[in-house]
């Protein structure tokens, strides 16, 4: 998909995070925009955007806001060659079973069960082998400590 986000429902989904390679529950948006909870003052964002992915997810957000809100969601789903795959979407909706923060100027979303999974991740936006695409790297699924996740 070469980095693009498409819009399905109410989330628009961005290029598989897992694009350069391979790489819980499901948050159930249901309520409004306000939602979720913020980590406490000081805390480190649980997941950081690259300047670079920054710069291409607000240019998204932009593009396709349409005077909402937008979010992006990161999120870990079963499947890809290692049993686990990240996912990255721009969704307009938060749960209260969200955790949201702010990194690079984007408010990110992910959910608190998959928080600590996700805890240090980076999410960066490349080119490799004539793709370009968004690549999530995540040291909680990096060796012995992937065994935690399945």
């Amino acid at each position: 998909m070469a980095g693009s986000l498409r819009r399905i429902g109410a989330a628009v989904v961005v290029s598989a995070a897992s694009l350069f390679g391979c790489q819980g529950c499901s948050p159930a948006p249901v309520a409004p925009p306000t939602a979720g909870t913020k980590p406490a003052p000081g805390e480190p964002p649980v997941v950081t955007l690259t300047p670079k992915a920054a710069a291409v997810v607000r240019g998204q957000m932009d593009e396709l806001a349409n005077g909402t809100k937008l979010y992006l969601r990161l999120r870990v789903e079963p499947g890809g060659c290692q049993g686990f795959m990240h996912k990255l979407d721009l969704d307009p909706v938060v749960s209260p079973d969200d955790q949201v923060c702010e990194t690079a100027g984007v408010p990110l979303v992910v959910a608190k069960c998959q928080s600590e999974m996700l805890r240090g991740a980076e999410v960066d936006f490349g080119e490799e082998n004539g793709r370009q695409g968004f690549k999530v790297e995540n040291p909680n699924f990096k060796g012995e400590s992937a065994k935690k996740w399945l």
